[in-house]
């Protein structure tokens, strides 16, 4: 039975999304979930989405969580998602884990041209 509130999308992978989004930031909470379900629900029309909130961190200087204790939990969390290599974006979670936001931007944008020209991590 499909869950319009909750759809598969979100619940699939290591662990379901919100288990990492209800411990972050706002702005990177929301890349997070366009990252997550990118494959599943609006393709790189998401990752542009999680670009904009990744952008929008820099910007304001927004951190990841707010505290060491939800900043630990989310290292784990996104490295379980590197480690799965969840929605392909392994280099995207690794980077997130080391917060690096400036290098998490520059791989979304690549991530998305690579989509886009046709483009394989293997042929590049």
């Amino acid at each position: 039975m499909s869950d319009s509130t909750n759809p598969d999308y979100y619940r699939q992978g290591p662990f379901e999304c919100i288990e990492l989004t209800r411990i972050l930031s706002f702005d990177w909470g929301n890349a997070i979930k366009y990252c997550f379900r990118w494959q599943g629900k609006n393709g790189t029309e998401d990752l542009a989405k999680a670009v904009w909130y990744v952008k929008d961190a820099i910007l304001h200087g927004v951190p990841l969580t707010t505290n060491e204790w939800s900043k630990a939990e989310a290292v784990a969390l996104l490295t379980a998602l590197a480690a799965a290599d969840w929605a392909d974006l392994r280099d995207v979670w690794i980077t997130m884990a080391k917060d690096t936001p400036q290098h998490v931007l520059t791989l979304l944008v690549r991530k998305i041209a690579e989509i886009e020209s046709g483009r394989t991590k293997e042929e590049s």
